[in-house]
């Protein structure tokens, strides 16, 4: 099992990867998956605003985690955060998840951010997602709520 940094070329399974996650999650097959749409912002992900990094088995990419850093809303320190974390069904429960947010965490810390803000969102084991950060050295710092039109 390999980590390492995306790139343009691994957009097509990282869309297909990103497809099955949406499809699997309750809470965001509610909104419709757009593999166009997603390309398009994995591949300005890649190039531009941020990163990716993947899990590969065996040359199969079996995860990724994406990671974008901005300077806070109130001032100049720099803020690192996952906005997108996927692990391949058939390799979850293995070490693929812990490796990926390893090298992001890494990754921030290389590019001077103050912390990492990550979470989980699918509403696929959410309280199991959260025990891993937690081993990892993350700590709860905040509730995500959404309001529902229509």
């Amino acid at each position: 099992m390999t980590i390492r940094i995306a790139t343009v070329a691994d957009v097509p399974r990282i869309v297909e990867l990103g497809g099955q996650m949406h499809a699997e999650s309750q809470r965001w097959s509610r909104i419709p998956y757009d593999p166009e749409r997603a390309a398009e912002s994995l591949s300005r992900l890649i190039r531009v605003t941020g990163v990716v990094f993947l899990c590969e088995r065996d040359g199969l990419i079996v995860g990724g985690i994406a990671g974008v850093m901005d300077k806070h809303w109130a001032c100049d320190a720099v803020i690192a955060q996952e906005v997108a974390f996927f692990v391949d069904r058939e390799y979850r429960g293995g070490m693929a998840a812990s490796r990926l947010i390893c090298a992001l965490v890494a990754w921030g810390k290389l590019k001077g951010a103050a912390w990492l803000h990550a979470g989980t969102s699918t509403g696929l084991d959410p309280e199991m997602v959260a025990a891993l950060y937690q081993r990892l050295g993350f700590e709860c710092c905040s509730i995500g709520l959404e309001y529902h039109y229509g």
